[in-house]
């Protein structure tokens, strides 16, 4: 996107549509206030331009840098200009990490966790999808029982904002002993059932006050799988068919 000689409403209005998105989802998913975006870029008198802290907010909803400041100096190589690594950062939310397992099976503790390096998701897609990287948190699965949708070692990324269970959608939860798990919740009278995808692993109950000592983190919005090339076992090869010539008279 070329900034040079554009207005603040206009900067806004291309942004939206090089997003493919529309003003009220980015407010609505970026949890801005009423007409914060659509105050700006509306073509009536009454647009008005945002104080800075304002601006800033809604830069940052859309990907986008605010600067205000003396020149900055670069220090990238020449391949790669600084306009464009400054593109590349704008492109991209950045979502924390902790090193916390997410049992699949029996569950484990997620006390004293650490936070790691943060995942980085494009900014587009997040907001096709109404998340917000500073309402989210990537962890990992351990485990085997909610395969053949989660595998071991998976990355999971949560929306913690979604702790108001529904019906048959896939939560991850601290459970009534501390332990923290990945399941399918599905809701019953006065209770919770943590159901595994595998179907060799037992469906679980919580029933009564252990319901309501479940903690929900957040919901399943993302999961990624890596393929261990060490692990896989080679295909036997098939025998390569004879092939008879055939002459046509």
């Amino acid at each position: 996107m070329d900034f040079e000689k554009k207005s603040f409403e206009k900067i806004i209005a291309d942004r939206l549509e090089e997003l493919g998105t529309n003003a009220f989802a980015v407010e609505q998913s970026a949890n801005l206030t009423k007409d914060a975006i659509r105050s700006v870029i509306r073509p009536d008198s009454k647009r008005s331009l945002p104080r800075i802290d304002k601006a800033l907010k809604i830069c940052e909803a859309l990907g986008l840098e605010l600067y205000i400041g003396p020149p900055r100096s670069s220090n990238e190589p020449d391949h790669i200009s600084s306009h464009r690594k400054v593109e590349l950062f704008q492109d991209f939310a950045f979502v924390e990490r902790f090193d916390v397992s997410l049992s699949a099976g029996p569950g484990t503790s997620g006390e004293n966790a650490q936070q790691l390096a943060p995942v980085a998701f494009r900014r587009d897609w997040m907001i096709e999808r109404g998340l917000v990287a500073e309402k989210c948190v990537v962890c990992s699965v351990r485990g085997n029982s909610m395969e053949p949708m989660l595998f071991d070692g998976d990355l999971v990324l949560l929306d913690r904002r979604q702790t108001d269970v529904r019906d048959g959608q896939i939560y991850g939860v601290v459970d009534i002993e501390g332990d923290t798990r990945i399941k399918r919740i599905e809701l019953i009278d006065d209770g919770l059932l943590l159901r595994s995808e595998n179907p060799d692993c037992r469906t679980e109950l919580r029933h009564g006050d252990d319901a309501n000592r479940v903690r929900i983190i957040g919901s399943l919005a993302w999961s990624g799988h890596s393929y261990d090339t060490s692990r896989q076992t080679p295909s036997r090869q098939t025998p390569r068919r004879r092939t008879m010539k055939h002459e046509w008279i």
